[in-house]
């Protein structure tokens, strides 16, 4: 992989590499797509890497205007924020390292760092989600070349089934976005806050902690392909090896 000098003292401070960048033929279609929305699942090591490696490419090829867009409140910029206290996958050391990268890279004017998740309270999960991807919509017609990365949920073309009320980020950021869903051919596990209870009771407080992820459902495949993601509710799902759990920048 190649990383900046910059970067490369900040994660040997930080802590180390999770991987070289992918050399096949899915990511250099990945990395073609000018508006890429990537969905993840939180608080792994290498979703976080494989968005610097995009980033890096993006940068390579000197868009005009280039816009890479957090699922993180716009607190999250102070290092200092109660954002980065929060135990779940968003606020993970790998998260940590790319967020600091990536305003390196702003400061030397190669990028935008926008937050996309809403501040303001919303009653509903459905206005929510508008909120959010009206603002993917208006930074998509901003810049020539966007790449974000969110939550698998919010992510997708569409609504699931289950939830036809609710219109994820993903239906409002306009044609000519690439949704991509980002999973592991051998699952692997992720840091992530559960809850769970029987049905018709409230649930406990989440507890986070690693927790398994299970491999894709899907027909066998390797890492590296980009695969048609229409039954994931996206336009493709890339394959990474595994995942490994990313614990939080401060645990507690």
């Amino acid at each position: 992989m190649k990383t900046t000098p910059l970067f490369a003292l900040l994660l040997s401070l930080a802590g180390p590499v999770a991987a070289a960048c992918p050399e096949d033929d899915g990511f250099r279609k990945l990395a073609s797509f000018e508006r890429l929305y990537l969905g993840e699942t939180h608080g792994t090591a290498e979703v976080p890497q494989l968005v610097q490696c995009l980033v890096e490419k993006a940068i390579a090829a000197q868009p005009d205007r280039l816009a890479v867009s957090l699922e993180m409140p716009e607190e999250a910029r102070r290092p200092d924020s109660l954002f980065w206290k929060n135990q779940d996958g968003r606020a993970s050391q790998a998260m940590w390292r790319l967020h600091q990268w990536l305003l390196t890279q702003q400061t030397a004017g190669t990028l935008k760092l926008d937050y996309h998740q809403p501040t303001t309270h919303y009653p509903n999960q459905a206005d929510y989600e508008k909120a959010g991807g009206q603002a993917l919509n208006a930074l998509m017609r901003k810049h020539a070349r966007v790449i974000v990365l969110g939550g698998s949920f919010h992510s997708r073309r569409e609504a699931f089934d289950w939830m036809p009320g609710v219109a994820p980020m993903g239906s409002y950021v306009g044609e000519g976005t690439v949704h991509v869903e980002v999973h592991a051919r051998q699952g692997g596990s992720a840091w992530q806050c559960r809850s769970t209870a029987p049905a018709g009771s409230s649930p406990p407080p989440p507890i986070c902690a690693e927790h398994a992820v299970p491999p894709l459902p899907l027909p066998p495949g390797d890492a590296g392909d980009l695969r048609d993601g229409r039954k994931l509710g996206h336009d493709y799902v890339y394959l990474l090896k595994s995942f490994m759990a990313s614990p939080p920048h401060q645990p507690q």
